[in-house]
């Protein structure tokens, strides 16, 4: 079935080979997927000419109150391991400790302009596996996010 491009596609226009642009660069759109039982949320942002930025956003566990635990090791063992991730995680990504005990990852990848879709979704992938070893150790060591999924 052709298409008459360049079209809509959500919060993107694409062109006649099938690139993404998005369709108001002022307010770069934002959408999420899951991994690993954790919601990343994925902003793209249009940057200098011919570049582009994804910023990735993933709630990596939630410090346990010790009010929810009777193991009194918990807590440190999350600050630990927090700590620990903040060194050996890639320069581009933070990790940070919220107000309200979540333990916060932010990643940036750069991009070029305009992208198809399978150049966004192999920028995701890449983003996604390289995320995962800390996703396991966080939840073989206990820590883990609440499921905020509607049902």
């Amino acid at each position: 079935m052709p298409f008459d491009a360049p079209f809509r596609l959500g919060p993107f226009s694409v062109d006649a080979e099938g690139r993404l642009s998005p369709v108001d660069p002022a307010t770069g759109p934002s959408f999420g997927f899951r991994w690993h039982g954790r919601t990343v949320h994925v902003r793209f942002e249009p940057a200098a000419s011919g570049e582009g930025r994804l910023t990735l956003e993933v709630e990596l566990a939630r410090v346990q109150s010790t009010a929810c635990s009777r193991d009194e090791t918990v807590r440190p063992r999350c600050f630990a391991v927090m700590h620990w991730l903040k060194r050996i995680v890639p320069p581009t990504w933070q990790v940070a400790l919220l107000a309200d005990h979540r333990i916060w990852l932010e990643a940036e990848r750069h991009i070029g302009l305009p992208i198809t879709a399978t150049g966004l979704v192999t920028e995701l992938t890449h983003f996604a596996l390289e995320l995962a070893p800390y996703l396991e150790l966080m939840d073989e060591v206990g820590l883990t996010v609440a499921d905020t999924r509607r049902r």
